[in-house]
This record gives structure tokens, C-alpha cells and sequence, in this order.
């Protein structure tokens, strides 16, 4: 059985909408599906950053707390 798609309704402006039909006409895609591999391309390329970011904020919190356990 396929998952069910979710239809998403999505303002662009004029100069947004000429990059799509462009974009779109290049891979030889439909707009929608220009847009749902953009869309999951981003949310890979944030994946990494947001783990090294989770990672630091981690790291600090953990500095913060050795450094309030020093001075007990």
C-alpha cells in the first residue's frame, strides 16, 4: 500500500515561480515534485547542522555544569 500524500497549498512570488518552471523544466519533473525534492534536500542538508549544533549545546551545557561542580 503507498502512503497517502498530503496536498499543500504554497505561495510564491513572481520571480520564485519563474526559478520553479525553470528548475522544473531542467530535471523534467513536475513542479510539485521540483518542490518536494527541494524541500527534501534541505531537510537533509539541516540534519547534519543540527546534530553538530545539538552536540555543542551538549558540550557547553556539560562545561557549564563541570564548572559549577569546581567551585563547590
Amino acid at each position: 500500500m503507498m502512503p497517502r500524500k498530503r496536498m499543500v497549498k504554497v505561495v510564491l512570488s513572481a520571480e520564485q515561480k519563474e526559478i520553479l518552471e525553470e528548475l522544473s523544466k531542467r530535471l523534467g519533473t513536475s513542479e510539485s515534485e521540483t518542490l518536494r525534492m527541494a524541500l527534501m534536500d534541505y531537510a537533509k542538508e539541516l540534519s547534519p547542522m543540527t546534530e553538530r549544533v545539538r552536540k555543542q549545546t551538549l558540550k557547553g551545557l556539560k562545561s557549564d555544569s563541570d564548572s559549577a561542580q569546581s567551585t563547590i
